[in-house]
């Protein structure tokens, strides 16, 4: 199988490869740089196999970056963005490992930026653990983090907030006042014993 005609695609990374006058498949420069690639070159099936795996392999992690650029990423969410763009899962395995190898994929370090950045938004305990088992993050990760998140952290968070929106309810009386305030909290995922604190101390 002798490549016949090589064009450019709309997308300047990526080229189509014509073969015995058919066309083939498409790769980015980079691979085609890689194995060499030009008219008249020969190939086997073997070859093209190879050459497609490694193109898919650029790709998958190409994305995975754009990805990990926009925000911290578990390993759950990035298998499922690879999925979802229909990359096999081998070419999914060896992108993941990759990308953990080069230090960009780690779900311990991922759950407690989370954390950091959900105390800095006000949020309980609760709603952390809960996000974190929606991003696909393992229960023994979760409590290890969820441990650095001690009932005084959460007072003093809950406490600042507290204070915030007991001005919206001072015409309220002093039950109303408590059940608004309770109910609140606990929307934001602290504990009860927490917000039982906060809202005496208030």
């Amino acid at each position: 199988m002798k490549i016949t005609k090589i064009t450019q695609q709309k997308r300047v990374s990526r080229i189509n490869v014509f073969i015995d006058d058919k066309f083939a498949f498409g790769i980015s420069k980079k691979t085609m740089v890689d194995f060499g690639l030009s008219k008249d070159k020969v190939l086997s099936e073997k070859e093209i196999g190879k050459i497609l795996e490694k193109d898919q392999l650029t790709k998958a992690l190409e994305k995975s970056f754009r990805l990990l650029g926009i925000r911290p990423r578990s390993q759950k969410e990035l298998e499922k963005k690879l999925k979802e763009k229909e990359f096999a899962p081998e070419i999914i395995k060896k992108v993941i490992a990759r990308i953990k190898e080069l230090g960009y994929l780690d779900d311990k370090k991922f759950a407690q930026a989370w954390l950091e950045a959900r105390k800095l938004s006000h949020k309980g305990k609760y709603i952390v653990r809960r996000e974190l088992k929606q991003k696909g993050v393992t229960e023994d990760i979760i409590k290890k983090t969820i441990s650095h998140y001690t009932p005084k952290d959460e007072y003093k968070i809950a406490l600042e907030l507290a204070k915030k929106k007991t001005k919206s309810y001072k015409n309220l009386d002093k039950f109303k006042k408590r059940q608004k305030m309770a109910t609140f909290l606990a929307n934001r995922g602290f504990s009860w014993q927490v917000i039982k604190d906060v809202i005496a101390k208030i």
